[in-house]
């Protein structure tokens, strides 16, 4: 579960014991198991960085031979790239494009 706070993200990890019948409950009927607070430069990064990783390792090609529903997206991350950088602030490294 993602919720914004202002300029921070609150992140949840919640736990269901029946998978199936979860997706129709609200969140918070779930057993929190992990918690946390984040600037949303912070997560906004971490998220935009994991992305790319994924991209570089496998390629759009691969990505979508182990997804196989959808294709790798693309126009999403650059998007987020976009967005980070404009407002963000973020004084962390960035690689040039969202492929490598």
């Amino acid at each position: 579960m993602l919720s914004s706070r202002e300029l921070d993200v609150e992140i949840g990890i919640h736990a269901f014991p029946d998978m199936s019948a979860s997706f129709e409950l609200p969140d918070d009927d779930g057993e929190l198991l992990w918690s946390s607070l984040q600037s949303r430069s912070a997560f906004g990064h971490v998220v935009m960085e994991a992305a790319q990783g994924v991209l570089r390792l496998h390629g759009e090609d691969g990505y979508r031979k182990k997804w196989m529903l959808h294709p790798f997206p693309v126009d999403e991350l650059g998007e987020l790239r976009r967005l980070h950088l404009k407002w963000d602030a973020c004084d962390l490294p960035h690689e040039l494009s969202p492929s490598g």
